[in-house]
């Protein structure tokens, strides 16, 4: 069977497959729904068989889908050689999706995309939310190029078969509050109040707050997802809780804005890990941004208290 197949869909497929939504993948890739539901019908129709499952709110890939979706992400990386192979100039380029956990999503992508553009201006960063428990399976199944994340959880007794592990600068987090907690006269009743913000569920972070808030103040916090670094800060500003942020994006900032960090309870230093699938070249475009994740963490690391 010969399949007459544009990479133009192939890409749709690949959004479509990582977002589980016609209406998201549109939004990512500029074009009209109707675009996108022609495409990917276009494709079964080639293939000869049923690639997704329409659902009353998105889509899920069929058997055959998550087959064809394998060789797809298989043959952008040939691309991706290909373009490599071809570059004369020998210029580290590349489209790169790098997957982070919430905490580094939010304090260090940012400088990680500036950085990349200024050194690797041919070398495209594509940033996305991970979800720390899904960081070696999203590697595996080519969903991300690669992975940064932190905590223990990411790798759990070790990387799997083919996922390659390097360690990157860590993580210094601290417990952040409204001023006004710490001015009540009142302390362990305000406290007693207060939720435990958790910015990433599968960080250890919160748990370690929850268990000295027990210990230090005999309180018993309920923990409630924040979602993000954003919403995590709001929320403790707004008097709502106690969250455990990144030391790097704490400072004078912070308090004139209304919040501080927390005395008496735990800083603590989470191990940070870039994941990637396979052997990479010293140039090539993951390679590239790896490195360029580990001298942002430097920086953020060497940044004054």
């Amino acid at each position: 069977m010969s399949l007459d197949i544009a990479l133009y869909q192939l890409r749709t497929f690949r959004e479509v497959a990582r977002l589980g939504s016609f209406t998201k993948a549109a939004r990512s890739l500029g074009y009209a729904q109707s675009s996108v539901t022609s495409h990917i019908r276009s494709l079964e129709s080639r293939v000869g068989m049923q690639l997704v499952h329409r659902l009353p709110h998105g889509v899920r890939l069929t058997h055959s889908g998550e087959i064809f979706q394998k060789y797809a992400q298989q043959i952008f990386h040939v691309v991706d050689e290909m373009a490599t192979a071809l570059n004369p100039s020998g210029e580290t380029e590349g489209r790169v999706t790098v997957g982070a956990s919430a905490l580094l999503l939010e304090s260090r992508i940012g400088p990680l995309i500036r950085d990349c553009r200024y050194r690797y201006p041919k070398v495209q960063v594509s940033p996305r939310q991970l979800a720390i428990s899904r960081a070696q399976e999203a590697v595996r199944s080519g969903e991300v190029d690669l992975a940064l994340v932190h905590g223990e959880c990411a790798l759990g007794e070790a990387p799997a078969a083919g996922i390659v592990v390097e360690q990157l600068p860590d993580l210094e987090v601290v417990p952040v509050a409204s001023a006004a907690l710490l001015e009540s006269p009142l302390l362990p009743a305000a406290l007693a109040s207060l939720r435990v913000l958790a910015v990433d569920p599968d960080c250890e972070s919160h748990q370690v707050l929850v268990a000295a808030l027990r210990r230090e103040h005999g309180v018993e916090p309920a923990v409630i997802e924040a979602g993000s670094l954003g919403g995590a800060r709001e929320l403790a500003r707004a008097g709502y809780g106690i969250a455990m942020l990144p030391a790097e994006s704490v400072g004078q900032s912070e308090e004139s804005s209304g919040l501080v960090v927390v005395p008496g309870l735990p800083h603590l230093r989470l191990s940070v890990r870039a994941l990637w699938a396979g052997a990479e070249s010293t140039r090539s475009a993951v390679t590239a941004v790896c490195h360029v994740a580990a001298r942002v963490g430097r920086e953020k690391a060497a940044l004054p208290a």
